[in-house]
């Protein structure tokens, strides 16, 4: 027979992967069926890409529709997909922190947007309303999120991805992470 404290820990261990598993598993499997483009097609995206002059996020964001009136910078050259929830304790934690390095952030030319794991639209709304975060935000289970260039799947959240104005993904992990914004989001130094 099992101590009372060790069936409580699989009990909260068993609830919080099912939890985790629930939030998580729409956007891992999203493009499980999306059929595979022909080389001819993945061309024509570049070159699109190319005549547009817009880089991956910026024109992928503008096909997107947002939770709020906020819109991403078009000026960014940086993005932090910051995956959070008004259920999550340490999401919550993190929240104050982040709103108060956003307008640093706006300086220098990075954005947030927020990848919001609540279950519906009206709860992510009220949880940027609540931190008064000036950030745009989805849902992590909408369409809209999946195109954004070098979103990554969390296995937990507050999570946090980092990505350049193309995509190329600088930084994936805790949350916290975003908070490292200034030595992440640095512009290559040229070799002479």
């Amino acid at each position: 027979m099992m101590p009372r404290t060790m069936k409580r820990t699989f009990f909260y261990l068993a609830m919080m992967s099912g939890v985790f598993a629930g939030v998580m598993a729409p956007a891992a499997y999203a493009d499980a069926d999306a059929t595979p483009k022909t080389e001819k097609k993945v061309k024509k995206s570049k070159k699109s890409e190319a005549a547009t002059g817009q880089s991956a996020v910026k024109a992928a964001i503008k096909e997107m529709e947002f939770l709020t009136d906020n819109k991403p910078s078009s000026k960014a050259k940086y993005y932090i997909y910051l995956h959070s929830a008004s259920w999550c304790v340490p999401c919550k934690a993190l929240m104050p922190e982040i709103v108060k390095e956003y307008k640093k952030m706006q300086k220098k030319k990075v954005e947030i947007i927020l990848i919001g794991h609540d279950k519906t639209a009206d709860a992510a709304v009220q949880y940027l309303e609540h931190y008064k975060a000036g950030f745009p935000g989805v849902l992590a289970t909408s369409a809209d999120a999946k195109k954004l260039p070098g979103l990554t799947n969390p296995t937990g959240i507050p999570a946090a991805t980092i990505v350049d104005a193309d995509g190329k993904v600088l930084y994936s992990g805790h949350g916290k992470g975003a908070l490292e914004w200034k030595t992440i989001c640095k512009p290559a130094k040229k070799k002479k």
